[in-house]
């Protein structure tokens, strides 16, 4: 019974956008450049926050990293049997590319600790605030559980608020990852009220809580420097159909096809310069 409702569960969450999204793959797999620049355009916004929220430089040698970001993942898209193995090259490929950055300045306070944060926790942050990803969708292309995710969230958000997570007692971290998890959910007054005694405990996390919340109009502040206009964006995405028009994809071994039917491991490295 329980497998059952999982299932229906399952198939509540698959929205109209990502059926589409796997559509898009399919035939993108295919050769269809144009399906290919669909696809492209659903993790754009994404990419272009990331690079700005990694590095300081302008907006033509941004566009430029995305260019060539996504041109790295036509060439591999082969390898994708699903859309998590898409959105896990993806992924990789933002965290590889920024792993070795040098500490980089910027004139807004939030920027630089954003910039200071892991390529992971930067990562599973953006994707969480600024992608409006799904924390399941996050945890699978990061390969962790949903656990150790909103650790990794809960974290990142006291990193940003300039609070150390080390000065945190245990207690205080993980009523502030289970505060973590009840904002990805629906509100559930029985549980809000449980939490909110046990919060009472720690007035640290009261107060700590409270600055998550302020941060959220902040963050919107910073999305807004990095998502291009209209202009902007359409010339990134004929930028994009032009390098892919001379790109050819790699054809993967069939043992690499059959290895990622099961497990997703097999495809080349990506990492953008």
């Amino acid at each position: 019974m329980r497998n059952i409702r999982r299932f229906f569960g399952w198939l509540k969450r698959s929205d109209p956008a990502r059926k589409a999204a796997r559509s898009q793959l399919k035939a993108a797999k295919r050769g269809d450049r144009e399906q290919y620049l669909a696809l492209a355009s659903n993790y754009i916004d994404l990419a272009q926050t990331f690079f700005g929220c990694s590095f300081a430089e302008p907006t033509e040698l941004r566009i430029a990293r995305v260019t060539q970001l996504f041109n790295e993942l036509w060439q591999n898209l082969p390898y994708s049997e699903r859309l998590s193995d898409f959105e896990f090259m993806l992924a990789q490929a933002l965290i590889e590319s920024t792993s070795d950055q040098a500490l980089t300045t910027s004139t807004e306070a939030l920027v630089i600790k954003l910039r200071m944060l892991s390529p992971q926790s930067r990562f599973a942050f953006l994707a969480y605030a600024f992608g409006n990803w799904p924390l399941r969708w996050i945890a699978l292309v990061m390969r962790i559980k949903p656990v150790a995710l909103h650790r990794l969230l809960s974290e990142a958000r006291c990193e940003l608020c300039s609070i150390s997570w080390e000065s945190l007692a245990n207690e205080e971290r993980d009523c502030l990852e289970a505060i973590s998890a009840k904002l990805e959910t629906c509100p559930d007054i029985r549980a809000n009220k449980s939490l909110s005694k046990r919060s009472c405990a720690y007035p640290r996390v009261k107060e700590i809580k409270a600055h998550w919340l302020e941060l959220r109009s902040d963050l919107v502040e910073v999305r807004m420097r990095y998502v291009l206009n209209q202009g902007e964006r359409e010339q990134l995405l004929s930028n994009i159909l032009d390098v892919i028009a001379d790109s050819s994809m790699q054809r993967p071994a069939l043992v690499d096809r059959m290895v990622n039917t099961v497990h997703f491991s097999r495809h080349s490295k990506i990492k953008v310069s």
